[in-house]
């Protein structure tokens, strides 16, 4: 113990900045150490947010793309639908100028009835206003 005792104090005081520095080295050298660790789990998980925003920016492109799809196929349905409708306001009356027709040509409301797909009534009222046009 003496002999510790004598060895520390004939060590003068540039040995003991020597090893507090090298002590100091140390406690540094472990903090960036652990600022390294951090650094690689803070990166990881950067890298990760970014694969994960890419993720989400495709898919509400492709999103996008699809309701732009969506609203084009709408149009035309809408425009088709608007072209079925003025067809078909152009043609109902077909059936009740065939039934004039054959009317005029002497059918019977029967005939009327089954060919144009009229009610009866409306099969009799075309054969009375036939009769009134062949009248007049």
């Amino acid at each position: 113990m003496n002999t510790i005792l004598r060895v520390v104090a004939d060590m003068d005081a540039s040995i003991w900045g020597l090893i507090f520095s090298v002590g100091l080295l140390f406690l540094v050298l472990s903090l960036l150490r652990r600022q390294q660790a951090q650094m690689r789990t803070n990166t990881e998980l950067l890298q990760r947010t970014q694969n994960d925003l890419r993720a989400l920016i495709s898919a509400s492109l492709g999103m996008g793309e699809r309701m732009l799809e969506v609203e084009r196929r709408q149009r035309r349905l809408a425009e088709r639908q608007e072209q079925l409708d003025i067809y078909d306001a152009a043609n109902q009356n077909q059936p009740y100028e065939q039934a004039i027709r054959m009317a005029q040509s002497g059918s019977k409301i029967e005939e009327l009835v089954d060919i144009c797909g009229l009610s009866e009534t409306e099969a009799e009222l075309i054969k009375i206003m036939h009769r009134f046009d062949k009248a007049g």
